[in-house]
């Protein structure tokens, strides 16, 4: 019977080694890239904040009020509010003191209850002026991380 020896490379090829890595980082980074927050309601809002319709389809020319309702793990015990920060891009939009406006970011105090940060946030068109047609982002995050996104569509 002839036993033959099994020689292994000292070092396997760069693509061999490498593709099982990048499989586990994608992965990883995936999970990673999950927002810790959820929208639990979205869409066309009464002056009393009732929601009237689920949509995230805004009609342009008229004054409405739009927005959402989110919750977020924050993993923060200690008060009963935490400052997270309000992003909203939008298309530019005349002042009314002239020049154009594309949006804002703005700290805002929400609600916690057990770790997780809830509350809504919104943007109320006076008038049809006040709309552009075009992507409308609301962002809530706490420091440099995303915690829920929510897009609209003016047309």
């Amino acid at each position: 019977m002839n036993i033959r020896t099994l020689r292994i490379p000292a070092a396997l090829p760069y693509p061999v080694l490498a593709a099982p890595v990048i499989l586990i980082l994608f992965l990883f980074g995936s999970a990673l890239a999950q927002q810790p927050g959820k929208v639990v309601e979205y869409g066309i809002y009464s002056a009393d904040h009732k929601l009237l319709k689920k949509t995230t389809t805004i009609p342009n020319g008229s004054a409405v009020r739009f927005g959402f309702c989110f919750e977020a793990d924050i993993d923060f015990f200690d008060d009963n509010s935490y400052m997270l920060v309000e992003t909203l891009e939008h298309p530019p939009v005349s002042g009314k003191q002239g020049g154009e406006d594309a949006g804002y970011t703005v700290p805002r105090m929400f609600k916690v209850r057990d770790g997780i940060a809830y509350g809504c946030s919104g943007y109320r068109a006076r008038d049809a002026a006040d709309l552009r047609p075009g992507v409308w982002k609301f962002t809530i995050s706490d420091g440099p991380d995303v915690l829920v996104t929510q897009t609209f569509r003016i047309k």
